[in-house]
């Protein structure tokens, strides 16, 4: 069975996002698997506690068994209860960069998508560098769902979907039409453009919203097109979604580097660090896994 690949560091924020993940496994039929990765090296702050067969580990193996636990050890976790029929499986390594040790696991083919917490802390040098949860959203060529801290999960019934030049391409929206139908959501597509600059009012990258333009019925159509003003793209969509009450933000971009994801910030980042909403980030350039990918009509959102 496909997976949800779910990074934890044992922080309440990362339990809220496991908590959202398996609620989204029990709808999509999938299983949890929880990854802990660590550094060699040991942090003299921290207190050293051996567990499972005494080893680093096997104590890390037993951290991510208490984590999924209805109440763990060491944090006040609120209930998150496996759901009947989702099982949820533990990894951990040691490795030299987390994020690269996340993107190698999210790319084999057991794993359908990634769940995390849009961070860990507020400091200083992660809002500078960018979040783990970011880097991994823009380099991945998995569909990446970023939790904020305490975003409950409900169920996905309105979408908001920043509509620019990448999410024209066949691919995403591909993707998206599949999410819609499996959750039966009211999708919009939201252009946000300068208030001071001259751009097309209507800016619609799929043939079907064209023609829904040019005068079709659209009453009992899921889409619906909108332009928003404002000088932040990020901030356009954020209040958007505020707006209209969405259940998802959804934002397409090209998969970069880690290291240019990190010197030239984009939607992604800026909508990461903005919302209070779940939010789902799907990439352009993986056309070799389209063909792949449509033979199983039946996934959300397909590897």
């Amino acid at each position: 069975m496909s997976k949800i690949l779910v990074p934890v560091d044992f922080t309440l924020n990362c339990h809220n996002a496991y908590a959202y993940a398996l609620k989204f496994a029990e709808a999509a039929k999938m299983d949890v698997l929880l990854v802990h990765y660590y550094t060699s090296s040991l942090d003299p702050n921290k207190k050293l506690v051996f567990a499972g067969d005494s080893s680093i580990h096997g104590s890390y193996l037993h951290r991510l068994e208490q984590f999924a636990l209805p109440s763990g050890e060491g944090f006040d976790y609120p209930l998150a209860e496996p759901p009947a029929g989702v099982k949820v499986s533990y990894e951990t390594e040691s490795t030299f960069s987390i994020a690269g040790a996340i993107l190698k696991r999210a790319h084999q083919n057991d794993i359908e998508m990634v769940v995390m917490a849009t961070r860990s802390t507020s400091g200083l040098f992660d809002r500078w560098l960018g979040s783990t949860s970011i880097t991994v959203s823009e380099s991945s060529n998995r569909p990446v769902f970023l939790i904020p801290p305490s975003a409950a999960y409900r169920p996905i019934n309105k979408m908001v979907v920043a509509n620019h030049h990448e999410t024209a391409e066949p691919y995403p929206l591909w993707q998206i039409e599949v999410l819609r139908q499996f959750t039966g959501a009211d999708v919009h597509f939201v252009h946000v453009q300068h208030p001071e600059r001259i751009t097309h009012k209507k800016f619609v990258p799929w043939t079907t919203m064209e023609q829904l333009h040019l005068g079709s019925d659209i009453r009992n159509n899921p889409f619906k097109i909108v332009t928003v003003d404002d000088q932040v793209v990020a901030d356009g969509l954020v209040n958007y979604a505020e707006q209209v009450d969405a259940d998802l933000t959804v934002v397409v971009n090209r998969v970069r580097s880690h290291w240019r994801a990190v010197l030239y910030p984009g939607v992604t980042q800026g909508v990461a660090l903005r919302t209070r909403r779940p939010m789902l980030v799907l990439h352009t350039d993986i056309a070799w896994e389209v063909s792949n990918a449509k033979s199983s009509q039946q996934r959300i959102v397909t590897s």
